[in-house]
């Protein structure tokens, strides 16, 4: 595995409401990367996020 990039901002974008999507833009030194995202996603990664933050 290669290593990872630095994430230098992250941006959260509502797509649609019904049913609610959206865009997570992640910015590093050298490249700008979107992703579509869902509802069930969201969730998901904030999950993951709180684990990772309780450790």
């Amino acid at each position: 595995m290669s290593d990872p990039h630095k994430i230098t901002e992250i941006f959260v974008l509502t797509k649609s409401t019904q049913p609610l999507s959206g865009i997570v833009q992640i910015n590093t030194a050298d490249e700008e990367i979107r992703f579509e995202i869902t509802e069930d996603l969201a969730h998901r990664i904030c999950t993951e996020l709180e684990r990772f933050l309780t450790r």
